[in-house]
């Protein structure tokens, strides 16, 4: 018969400050995007390269995020609805980025 082992310390869950980072990012990432988006359509699709290249950085950011959130959420120390919100908000950042990214491709070879 195997012999069961007790263990009587008590394990600690701990929000964690990774879910309100990634949360901010990933609203902050949403607001860029947007903005970018109502900018190309004031300048009709020409977008000076610095904003472009905002786009591009919060592209950037979001998956960053997203890695954070990932690794945040495995631990199993860690808890919170920030941490699933903040994942959350960075995979619809990432999303809508690929989308508007996968649209741009369809326009140039259409």
């Amino acid at each position: 018969m195997a012999r069961q082992i007790y263990s009587f310390t008590k394990i600690e869950k701990k929000k964690t400050n990774a879910g309100l980072i990634t949360l901010i990012i990933g609203f902050v990432t949403i607001a860029v995007l947007v903005g970018t988006l109502i900018a190309a359509a004031v300048f009709k699709g020409a977008l000076p390269y610095p904003v472009a290249g905002m786009a591009l950085i919060s592209l950037l950011v979001a998956v960053g995020g997203l890695l954070v959130a990932g690794s945040a959420r495995r631990d199993e120390d860690s808890f919170g609805s920030f941490l699933n919100a903040g994942y959350i908000a960075c995979m619809v950042s990432l999303c809508a980025h690929l989308l508007i990214f996968l649209i741009g491709i369809l326009v140039i070879i259409m």
